[in-house]
């Protein structure tokens, strides 16, 4: 079988672009090659990889294919509808809604998942939000060393500190986040020099993080979040950059004109919240906001005449309101992505 040859510190990068692009063959393991692993490829995966290696090895059996087969059957079945059947991951950590009718097994769970998930240190059931930050309150049900859910993060090739019951963070909104590196470099060239970029709902950061890597098309980059917690990993993600424990509504006085691109990610609010932060941009030159909504489907129209009344005192130059996954089964996810001039 065809298995792609990359470095063994590359392993997890590789195997989750696998993955999403559904070319990782399902039911076989990863060989141990020393300094490199072998990931197993599916017939529909390209002939080759530019800058690694496709090998021919004997598939390895990978044993069972879901955590709860590795429970006992009879208990298994007992409850064959309640069992969490998917999970979000986070670094080292595994998250999982557990039902209330199963949460005696939750130290079973935990490590039939550890067993299962050999990238995972800890597990944790899911309790929901808590709290004025809405961040996830989190039990733990087994570890492999501590309880502590501070892990690193690597997304897209970059790496970040981050706690998931301290900070939000939402995995599933990475292709969301790498949608912004390509408007970054296309206003810089526009401007014929390096964006400065603010984010005052930066979270620990993971929207800015690849940004700080575009050397050639970013510059200085402002980061603020009101969650004191959020604000330490940002000071810990963004060396070197201006970052700080702060209500994003009473920012643009201190940075007042700061910013190329404004980052407006607090998805239930961030329309109402433009009329505060049309001080951060910069005047006299197109700037561009891309922001984050959570919106019903028959209101999109009515949220673009909102954006233009918001903006009235700017000249807009284009606005896209873009619906990208449902987020309830009338309610869709959308980027708002503004092109304007301040006058």
């Amino acid at each position: 079988m065809r298995h792609l040859r990359v470095p063994s510190r590359e392993t997890s990068l590789w195997r989750d672009r696998l993955a999403s692009n559904g070319w990782l063959s399902k039911g076989h393991g990863i060989h141990n090659l020393g300094d490199y692993r072998g990931i197993p490829l599916n017939e529909s995966a390209p002939a080759e990889f530019e800058g690694l290696e496709i090998v021919e090895i004997e598939a390895l059996s990978s044993g069972p294919q879901h955590w709860t087969q590795r429970l006992d059957s009879v208990l298994f079945e007992k409850f064959r509808d309640l069992w969490p059947m998917s999970h979000d991951q986070i670094g080292d950590v595994l998250i999982a809604k557990i039902p209330e009718e199963i949460e005696q097994y939750g130290e079973l769970i935990g490590n039939a998942m550890l067993e299962q998930h050999s990238s995972a240190r800890i597990v944790c059931a899911d309790n929901g939000v808590k709290g004025e930050f809405r961040v996830r309150d989190l039990t733990p049900l087994a570890t492999k060393t501590n309880n502590s859910t501070k892990t690193k993060v690597r997304e897209h090739g970059n790496e970040f500190l981050i706690d998931p019951s301290l900070v939000y963070y939402s995995p599933r909104l990475a292709t969301e986040r790498l949608d912004n590196l390509e408007v970054a470099k296309k206003l810089s060239e526009k401007l014929g020099r390096k964006i400065s970029v603010c984010d005052p709902y930066a979270g620990a950061g993971p929207a800015l993080i690849p940004l700080s890597k575009m050397v050639e098309h970013v510059g200085t980059i402002y980061a603020s979040d009101l969650n004191p917690n959020a604000a330490e990993f940002l000071s810990m993600n963004l060396p070197g950059h201006f970052t700080k424990c702060a209500d994003a509504r009473k920012l643009s006085p201190e940075l007042d004109e700061c910013c190329d691109l404004l980052l407006v990610n607090l998805p239930h609010e961030s329309i109402e919240h433009l009329p505060d932060l049309i001080g951060l941009l910069k005047r006299g030159h197109e700037v561009v906001i891309r922001g984050w909504a959570i919106l019903p489907h028959d209101s999109i129209s009515k949220a673009e005449k909102q954006i233009r009344e918001h903006l009235n005192s700017t000249e807009i130059l284009s606005l896209e309101v873009i619906p990208k996954k449902s987020y309830a089964s009338n309610i869709s996810y959308v980027v708002i992505e503004v092109h304007l001039v301040r006058s």
